[in-house]
């Protein structure tokens, strides 16, 4: 609403300080959240770097083991047997709230199978290769949640960020102006309801003296 289309009254100005405490009150508990978010997000974040840098080093073991099995087995005989002894895992999503965010998180539940691999193709090197392969999904599943909570929370605390500067530099200042101008207005008028009351009276008093 722009100044000049405010109505001086004192019920006007009562409504705008109303609004102000109350867009205040808001402002402060999206602060609050936000400040929270923010708390909540470092730690995981920290986590992941971690988390990260081990499922790289895993990935990469298992790269070279890949390659070491590969001297003694062909490329085709390593992946028909990988494909055969795969622990299966069945996977369920469910939704948890974080600060009123809705964050989805997958887990895993294991299928225990035996081992179908032929023992008489298969080396060493390719049951080291297994053991690492199986070792990894559990991080991968845990790595793939924490990614997904961080780039919700980033874009939660972005969001968060943009509303609270909105309501602090806009909306709360535009009110503040409201009220100084509703303020200034009023002023002027009890100003001049005090100089016509003082001439009124004078005038009431010269027409008594003049009698």
């Amino acid at each position: 609403m722009s100044t000049s289309q405010i109505n001086p009254t004192r019920m006007e100005l009562q409504k705008l300080r109303e609004k102000l405490r109350t867009t205040s009150r808001g402002h402060k508990l999206l602060k609050d959240k936000q400040d929270e978010l923010i708390h909540q997000f470092i730690p995981l974040l920290h986590e992941y770097k971690s988390l990260r840098i081990k499922v790289e080093e895993a990935l990469n073991e298992s790269l070279k083991l890949y390659e070491y099995a590969c001297v003694k087995m062909s490329k085709d005989t390593i992946n028909e047997q990988i494909n055969l002894s795969v622990t299966k895992h069945e996977l369920h999503a469910k939704n948890n709230r974080m600060m009123g965010v809705l964050i989805p998180e997958l887990t895993s539940e294991e299928k225990h199978e035996e081992l179908t691999y032929d023992l008489l193709l298969t080396t060493t090197a390719f049951d080291a290769l297994l053991s690492a392969i199986k070792g990894l999904f559990a991080d991968l599943i845990t790595l793939v949640n924490l990614e997904s909570t961080i780039k919700i929370l980033i874009a939660e605390i972005e969001k968060s960020k943009r509303r609270v500067n909105a309501i602090e530099n806009i909306v709360i200042k535009e009110i503040v102006e409201q009220i100084r101008v509703i303020r200034m207005k009023l002023t002027d008028l009890e100003r001049s309801n005090t100089i016509r009351m003082m001439k009124s009276k004078e005038i009431i008093m010269d027409k008594k003296l003049k009698k």
